[in-house]
């Protein structure tokens, strides 16, 4: 299944395909580059929308705004193209890039984080701890800590496509 993956929760533009993937660190400039960024994506990767069978979008956890960006352009786009639209899990996309256990984090403001954990084997996220705001300074992690890293777009693709496969098609956005 053909799924492109957007996701703008985290301070990096993160695109995915199954085949290719796109991390670009914008900060809080997601909603002026990501129309342009994803045209350039699809093109350089010979991706006509037509293609697509589906779309998956980052549902956090993240800021509101950033949260905002990607879950309005994703539902837009799948309105827009008639494709089912479908949430995934923002940090079990960044822990997919790692084995083992993992504590992915991702800094807020205020000296607080979103944090997970998760057992990572053979490309399976399996949640140890959910995701939850703490103290960056009280975050203890287990295994491998992972601080402030993108979302691989392929993994998020992957969980998009299998969501779809499973006849899911919702978009919960995950503020904590």
């Amino acid at each position: 299944m053909l799924v492109l993956a957007l996701d703008t929760a985290t301070p990096y533009l993160v695109l995915g395909l199954p085949h290719a993937e796109r991390a670009l660190l914008l900060k809080r400039r997601h909603a002026e580059v990501l129309w342009a960024e994803l045209e350039q994506f699809l093109q350089d990767f010979e991706t006509p929308l037509e293609r697509l069978q589906g779309i998956a979008v980052g549902q956090g956890p993240g800021s509101y705004t950033g949260l905002r960006v990607g879950i309005a352009a994703g539902l837009g786009l799948g309105r827009g193209l008639g494709l089912p639209v479908v949430g995934v899990e923002t940090l079990a996309g960044v822990a997919l890039r790692y084995p083992g256990v993992v504590t992915v984090a991702q800094q807020g403001r205020a000296g607080l984080a979103y944090a997970a954990t998760y057992r990572v084997e053979a490309g399976r996220a399996a949640p140890l701890q959910p995701p939850r705001r703490v103290a960056l300074a009280g975050l203890e992690a287990q295994g491998l800590l992972v601080l402030d890293q993108p979302p691989s777009g392929r993994a998020l693709a992957r969980l998009g496509a299998e969501r779809l496969a499973r006849g899911e098609a919702s978009v919960e956005p995950l503020y904590l």
